[in-house]
């Protein structure tokens, strides 16, 4: 079992999307993304710039891995593809890529296109360029604005800085797992950070 801790640039629901019961982590992080395994933990934390800077944004337990077809496919995240005009929850919908015919992988309008719908190379290539994988929990805790403070053992845990961490000093992995499934509260609990004054 590894935890991926990473900082969030940006808490707005998309990246990761914790709607409609489920916790996936379908965008943005493609090296955790492409790596992370069945049973891993992946931790979100607030920015140095934020009001909630060193404070736990999300966390969730990998429990299934899709393909983007997969994900488009299935029935049970219909609800996670984007509506441009409809509810915030609707407009960051995470579900947003498939194949087409000729293998092309196509780019749904959403968050991550530009604003008039058309692809965003940017994007495009950051999210599918190398891996094709999906994270998918039902097990996790979504806090947004209602960030968590980490318990002072488990400080090491924190990350700073750019990019993921996965080595860990100071602490148990287990020790720490332990304690997210035992003591922190599941689900969604917290409105999104970046959502205020939209």
């Amino acid at each position: 079992m590894k935890i991926y801790r990473y900082v969030i640039d940006h808490d707005m629901g998309f990246s990761p999307n914790p709607f409609h019961g489920v916790c996936t982590l379908a965008n943005c992080k493609p090296v955790i993304r492409r790596v992370a395994k069945i049973g891993d933990f992946v931790l979100g934390f607030g920015s140095a710039a934020s009001s909630i800077s060193e404070r736990l944004i999300y966390w969730m337990r990998v429990e299934e891995i899709l393909s983007f077809d997969q994900y488009w496919l299935d029935p049970r995240f219909e609800k996670k593809k984007p509506v441009m005009n409809g509810s915030l929850i609707k407009y960051f919908g995470d579900n947003i890529y498939h194949t087409g015919y000729d293998d092309q992988v196509l780019q749904d309008w959403s968050f991550h296109s530009l604003p008039n719908g058309d692809v965003n190379e940017t994007n495009l290539k950051t999210d599918t360029g190398s891996t094709n994988k999906i994270l998918v929990s039902s097990t996790f805790g979504y806090y947004g604005e209602r960030a968590v403070t980490i318990p002072g053992e488990f400080a090491s845990i924190i990350p700073h800085g750019r990019g993921h961490r996965t080595e860990i000093q100071g602490c148990s992995v287990s020790e720490f797992a332990d304690w997210l499934l035992s003591e922190a509260e599941r689900g969604f609990v917290g409105e999104h950070s970046g959502w205020q004054g939209l």
